[in-house]
């Protein structure tokens, strides 16, 4: 299935940030229109990855409600007009870390029960914060653990 050009316009974005910040994003395979759909795979999905540290993955759907997935623990859901601008600040090192205090109690059950650890992610675009808990997988990611406190 080809890509449609805004998606096509969103990966030239997304690597022109990569490039800014030294970080190109692995290559994208062009979509052959004769070639047989992969087996399980969503074709309305165009993935770009950014390898290193940190880790990104962004995910673009057709209909423009996209995901950026940062160490496989943090996973932003942005619309295609900021993808770009968020990219950027978590490949500046933008990203900050807002605590939840649950208490001994509630940080061991929630480790327990795989729920999300005691912290959220937060990313500012322009005049938009977007938010989201940094879920509990193994290994927990030191790139966002280590990522300043949120100012209130």
């Amino acid at each position: 299935m080809p890509i449609d050009d805004q998606t096509q316009a969103t990966v030239r974005e997304l690597w022109a940030v990569g490039d800014a910040h030294q970080r190109p994003p692995a290559p994208v395979p062009e979509s052959d229109p004769w070639a047989d759909p992969d087996q399980g795979a969503d074709p309305g999905v165009t993935v770009v990855s950014f390898p290193g540290t940190p880790e990104i993955e962004v995910r673009l759907y057709a209909d423009g409600r996209d995901t950026v997935l940062v160490e496989t623990t943090a996973d932003f859901e942005v619309p295609r007009t900021d993808v770009t601008a968020l990219v950027g600040e978590v490949l500046a090192g933008r990203v900050l870390r807002r605590p939840r205090v649950r208490g001994v109690l509630g940080n061991l059950a929630a480790s327990l029960m795989g729920s999300p650890a005691p912290a959220e992610a937060e990313i500012r675009v322009g005049d938009r914060v977007y938010s989201t808990p940094i879920t509990a997988r193994q290994p927990l990611s030191v790139w966002l653990m280590s990522r300043p406190l949120a100012d209130d």
